[in-house]
């Protein structure tokens, strides 16, 4: 759940430091930069993305089982 909301994060945290700083500056209309404000965003995303792939603590190799309902209990899953 954490990655979920790391991941959303760095695609909304642009616009929202945007935002905040032209309230403390009390800009009556800012214009907002679309543009450069999407392409940073996008590049958040992209290193968050790249950080988790090298960070996996899944060795190579291994085979991944998914948790499976078993009995009316839900087994978990299993790195082997």
């Amino acid at each position: 759940m954490i990655k979920k909301i790391i991941i959303l994060a760095s695609i909304a945290a642009p616009f929202l430091i945007f935002y905040i700083s032209c309230y403390l500056a009390k800009k009556t209309k800012p214009e907002w930069p679309i543009i450069k404000l999407s392409v940073v965003s996008l590049c958040l995303l992209l290193s968050v993305l790249v950080y988790y792939r090298f960070t996996s603590s899944f060795p190579a190799g291994q085979q991944y089982t998914p948790p499976k309902l078993e009995n009316g209990e839900v087994v978990a899953p299993k790195v082997q």
